[in-house]
């Protein structure tokens, strides 16, 4: 009974903490090298040749050893392997992502180093246990059928617990630890067959199993400026805090920053939105895709009486980190739902004056919210003579920008660029109104709008911030949901500025 339980537990969970390390090997990829389609692309390759080479790894060595202790040495080593995971893997993918610039095949790489390793280990487990198991060839199909599904339940297993229990809850860390210290026991309880003959391996697991034990729980406080760090199902999210300034990260790149003296954004884009009121001075009612802070949100709220604001935000740990640490707080005045933007679109009937959309994680952009069907969803969403506002973080200069920017002229009539002073930002605000406001117009309205509201910079001030930019827009990417290549075009950006750096040096 004990032998048949050593057995069918090690075949179960080698496939339930490979699937593991392959879903959380994303989190580890994307403060570094981004979440887009390239990195899963990478994650994905690197764990079926895995696959490959352990089963012809493991095949070869059942035949010499066709018993369960000596399958406990593969495991101890995919323990050592996951234990440098855990110590390791955060400067070693900086080193390489620094390496590499980020690209595609420095990705490739990087997953390359950093999970083939274990995941080559662990695969050496489904052909040695058909070896071990086969003692009738007329059931060897069926013996091997059962294997392996048993495996692919511990496969299922295995995702389901990493993608709903582990990074929703736990520290990146504190999850590498514990498929550390599961992979350890689990060798252990292989090699206990054969415990004399297996001692060394068996020393290295127990000693692996005792180191990673520690890590696992809950860590308190934080290095240096660090506050908060948070491994979610859609990012690393980190905030820091230096200097009186309190800082969000996504991926490693800022999203928000917030004074603590006045508990206000300090990002000129984020006081760039009140844009939408040149074009609609009567604005009541705004819907904002994308959390972040909520600096936007509250800046307009403490100053606008008349304004109802409504948040929508994919991933509940921002809420948690804006509510905590950056003095975000619904309200009569103030909503928040938790969900995608454009399926929150979707299934609402009601309209907006003004819809803002600053939905980035990290470097990358969600692809859905970026397309002409998107933007059509939009402008059924707005009131007649409603505005269409959207933060380009980078500027116009790249082509993922470009692409953006020619996809809302492409459904909007009339587009605004605002560049506000001290930042890269170009804040696109669109309507459908086919008359453009000339200078004169727009400043004749701020100035009316700055005899009700106070505002810093004053309404003058942002509609000076009105700007042109000279675009051959024929070279552009019209975005569809048929065809929305962000990642490449991201990608081409970075490629660009980093080129153009090199050129100033």
């Amino acid at each position: 009974m004990l032998a048949r339980l050593r057995f069918y537990w090690v075949v179960t969970v080698c496939g339930g903490v490979l699937m593991a390390l392959e879903i959380l090997s994303s989190r580890i990829l994307a403060p570094f090298f981004g979440n887009s389609v390239y990195v899963w692309g990478s994650i994905i390759s690197v764990f079926l040749a895995a696959l490959s080479l352990g089963y012809l790894l493991g095949g070869h060595l059942a035949d010499r050893q066709p018993a369960i202790a000596p399958l406990g040495r593969p495991l101890a080593l995919a323990a050592a392997c996951l234990a440098a995971l855990q110590l390791f893997s955060g400067p070693l993918a900086a080193r390489l992502g620094a390496l590499t610039g980020g690209t595609p095949a420095g990705t490739l790489l990087a997953a390359s180093v950093l999970f083939g390793p274990a995941s080559v280990l662990l695969a050496t487990v489904s052909p040695w246990a058909v070896r071990i198991a086969a003692r009738d060839l007329g059931h060897l199909g069926h013996t091997a059928g059962r294997l392996f599904a048993l495996s692919t339940l511990g496969s299922l297993a295995g995702t389901l617990a990493a993608t709903f229990l582990l990074i929703p809850f736990l520290e990146l860390k504190q999850i590498l630890a514990l498929l550390t210290a599961l992979t350890a026991a689990t060798a252990c309880f292989a090699l206990s067959a054969q415990i004399r003959a297996e001692r060394p391996a068996a020393i290295l697991a127990g000693f692996l199993f005792l180191l990673a034990l520690p890590a696992t729980r809950l860590q308190v406080g934080a290095p240096g400026d660090l506050l908060y760090e948070r491994v979610t199902p859609y990012q690393t999210i980190q905030v820091r805090e230096s200097e009186g300034v309190r800082r969000l990260e996504s991926d490693r790149v800022p999203q928000a920053t917030v004074s603590l003296a006045d508990q206000e954004s300090t990002m000129p884009y984020a006081r760039t939105v009140p844009a939408a009121y040149l074009l609609k001075p009567d604005l009541r009612s705004s819907l904002m895709i994308g959390l972040g802070s909520g600096g936007a949100g509250l800046y307009l709220l403490k100053r606008i009486p008349d304004l109802s604001i409504g948040y929508v935000e994919i991933d509940p740990a921002v809420e948690e980190v804006a509510r905590r640490y950056f003095f975000f707080a619904t309200g009569p005045r103030m909503k928040l739902a938790i969900e995608d933007g454009r399926n929150y679109l979707r299934a609402s009937s009601r309209r907006w004056d003004f819809i803002f959309c600053d939905a980035y994680i990290g470097q990358s952009v969600p692809f859905h919210l970026t397309t002409v069907q998107f933007l059509d969803e939009v402008k059924r969403h707005l009131v007649p003579g409603g505005v269409f506002g959207l933060n380009l973080a980078a500027g116009l200069a790249d082509p993922f920008s470009q692409a953006i920017y020619r996809t809302v002229r492409e459904r909007f009539d009339t587009v605004y660029l605002f560049l506000p002073r001290r930042a890269p930002n170009v804040v696109i605000m669109a309507t459908a109104d086919p008359v453009t406001l000339p200078p004169g117009g727009l400043a004749q309205r701020a100035r009316e709008l700055d005899g009700r509201y106070r505002l810093d910079p004053s309404f003058s001030v942002i509609a000076s911030w009105r700007g042109e930019v000279s675009l051959d827009m024929r070279q552009a990417q019209i975005l569809s949901d048929e065809f929305a290549p962000v990642d490449r075009l991201i990608r081409l950006g970075e490629r660009a500025r980093v080129e153009e750096q090199l050129k100033e040096r």
